[in-house]
Parts: C-alpha cells; structure tokens; sequence
C-alpha cells in the first residue's frame, strides 16, 4: 500500500511540474500549451460544470469560458498549489455566478425535469448495458430534483466531495470554506438527496 501511494505522489509531482511549464508557456502567450491544457483537463472541467448546473449547452459555455480564464489568468497562477484545484475553484466560482445571474437560489426549482435533459453520453462509461443506462438517467433526474433544494454552497460542496470524490482538504482549498462549513452544507445536501430519493423509489 505504501508503495502504492508513493508511486501515485510521484505521478502527481510529476504532473504538477508539466502543468506549472504549460501555464508558464500560456502567460507567455503560447496556444499550443493552452491546446495541451485543454486536453489534460477538458473533461474535468465539463464533468464538474455539468454536475453542478445540471444543464448540458450551460456547462460547455461554463468550460469555455474556464480556459478562457486560465489563459488571462496564467501569469497569476500560484505554481505551488496543485493546477487542478486551481481549474476547480475556477469553474465552481463561473458556477456560482452562472446562478446569481438568474437571481434565484436554487437554478432548476422553475424547470421540469426533462427540460433539464439527461446524463451526455460523454458522461456515461463506454460500456454500459440498456438496463443501467435507464438506471443512470433515472438517478441522474432524481439528483436534478434534490439538487434543486440546494443552496449553491451545497450543490457544489456535494458534488466536489460526493462526486468528484475530493478530500476535504481538496475543498477547502478550492472553495475557501472552512472544513466545519464544508461539513454542514455536506450533510444538508446529503439530506435533502435522501429525502428526494427516498420519495422517488
């Protein structure tokens, strides 16, 4: 196990060196380096803007405009901190806003569920029967009615712990919220979804 862990540390120092060089290049100006970043975390960014607004054409306007951002933004990136978290706080924060310029708490509360739409393909793993696509689509618009009772803080803390899978470090340090707030807004979602599924099955 030790071992493990050390080869995995080893891989993510390695990534980081590659990725501090990529934004390097970008604040000089170099596109292709943008084009390299965009490859490594493309789908990273579309999977979390997706997961967080529940809107497929939103969350490929809100990866856009993250790259976007990272090309501006290159020269100010902190090359001790890890990129990824740098490209989450990033996409969370165009979340956020993506929210507050509707002016509602909670984004889909308005919507019927399928003018949400379902999971993306892209989303889905490559080898999927029909049986678990239809389980997967049906989960998917039961998340979409539970995360319409959440706050933003909560969406997005759900997802980055629940989905994503980040440590509560991983948060903290993309969201900027204390480890006693990540854990309250965690366990208010984590209820309203068990509320929500509870009710649908």
């Amino acid at each position: 196990m030790k071992q493990d862990r050390h080869i995995s540390d080893s891989a993510a120092d390695v990534m980081q060196i590659q990725d501090n060089a990529l934004v390097r290049s970008i604040a000089d100006g170099d596109e292709e380096a943008l084009k390299s970043v965009i490859r490594n975390y493309g789908d990273l960014v579309f999977r979390t803007a997706f997961k967080i607004v529940c809107d497929e054409s939103e969350a490929e306007d809100i990866a856009q405009e993250v790259f976007i951002r990272v090309w501006r933004k290159a020269a100010s990136y902190d090359g001790r901190r890890p990129f990824a978290s740098w490209i989450y706080r990033i996409t969370c924060n165009l979340c956020i806003d993506f929210i507050r310029r509707r002016r509602i708490t909670h984004p889909f509360s308005r919507l019927e569920l399928s003018d949400a739409g379902g999971l993306p393909d892209r989303l889905l793993p490559a080898e999927i029967s029909p049986e678990d696509r239809v389980i997967l689509q049906e989960t998917w618009s039961t998340f979409i009615a539970a995360a319409s009772r959440l706050t933003p803080k909560q969406r997005i803390t759900f997802v980055l712990k629940e989905l994503e899978d980040l440590g509560t470090d991983e948060v903290s340090a993309i969201t900027g919220m204390t480890p006693d707030r990540i854990k309250s807004n965690l366990y208010h979602a984590r209820k309203a979804i068990r509320e929500m599924m509870s009710r649908q099955f």
